[in-house]
């Protein structure tokens, strides 16, 4: 008989694919979604397109003079592809798709730990196939440096994006928790007839500055898109990446052009962590 060899990285991803979705399916389950069906699957297909465009477009321009080199090589053009660039380009298609369809509600929660599991999954293909993945960090003598094949120890940089997504998704777990508790919290508020329980919930729907929040809907993906992101940032620089412009490479200007744009987000959150005047006093 035959003896069949699956590539690790197409074993692993494909794996991943499956487990985040099932993931998805049962987060949906648990927590419910506030978004019907048909628009969920609208939005899903404009993230799978939006991610499928941004992967590509970000790993060419993460090296430009390659890129320039290899236009008339369709194996180059076609085989590379970015985790950063997927998510970033996935995020702006379907936030235009819901301005086109006119949905308000917050849409991404039940992403964030998805996500998580199946880029960790995948991360673990991209170990395996060693150099010809172009994943691994710089030379380093640390004692947990790993050789993939070329003599030389280097960073393991995707164990290490491993061990943050690991340790992101009971975080990520927590919050949406959090968040169903605060939508229910809100509805049986909006329901009760008690006139000082709707000024109460008026009042943290509003965002009053002496009412205890705690996240959002819509802050778990916000929350993993940050962390994620700023491993990325940081990361990257114990990889072989060339930088572009100010000492940053392609992905991670990306990186951090979209937290910027979560930085009212971020300011949010910390200006909620602070305590009151009347808890100090106390």
């Amino acid at each position: 008989m035959g003896h069949y060899f699956i590539h690790p990285h197409v074993f692993f991803e494909t794996l991943a694919y499956f487990i985040a979705f099932g993931a998805y399916l049962l987060l949906r389950r648990r927590f419910g979604d506030p978004i019907s069906t048909p628009i969920r699957w609208a939005l899903i297909a404009a993230a799978v397109a939006g991610a499928a465009l941004g992967s590509k477009l970000l790993f060419w321009l993460e090296d430009p003079q390659l890129t320039w080199h290899n236009l008339h090589n369709p194996a180059y053009l076609v085989g590379g592809k970015t985790i950063v660039g997927a998510l970033v380009f996935g995020l702006i298609s379907v936030e235009i798709m819901k301005r086109y369809i006119g949905v308000r509600q917050s849409s991404g929660d039940l992403y964030a730990i998805p996500l998580a599991i199946g880029i960790a999954i995948g991360r673990i293909g991209c170990f395996l196939t060693g150099l010809s993945d172009n994943t691994y960090g710089i030379p380093t003598r640390l004692p947990w440096a790993v050789d993939f094949g070329d003599g030389i120890p280097r960073h393991p940089t995707q164990l290490y994006e491993i061990a943050c997504l690991l340790a992101l998704i009971p975080i990520l777990y927590k919050i949406i928790v959090l968040c169903g508790a605060e939508v229910s919290r809100s509805e049986a508020c909006a329901k009760s007839k008690d006139p000082a329980t709707a000024r109460s919930n008026t009042s943290v729907a509003q965002g009053s500055p002496d009412a205890v929040q705690p996240f959002l809907p819509g802050d778990v993906f916000k929350v993993f898109m940050v962390a994620y992101l700023s491993f990325r940032l940081l990361c990257d620089f114990i990889k072989p990446y060339p930088r572009i412009f100010l000492g940053l490479g392609g992905i991670q200007w990306a990186c951090f052009l979209t937290l910027l744009y979560y930085s009212p987000d971020v300011a949010r959150w910390l200006r909620r962590r602070e305590p009151r005047h009347e808890e100090i006093v106390r």
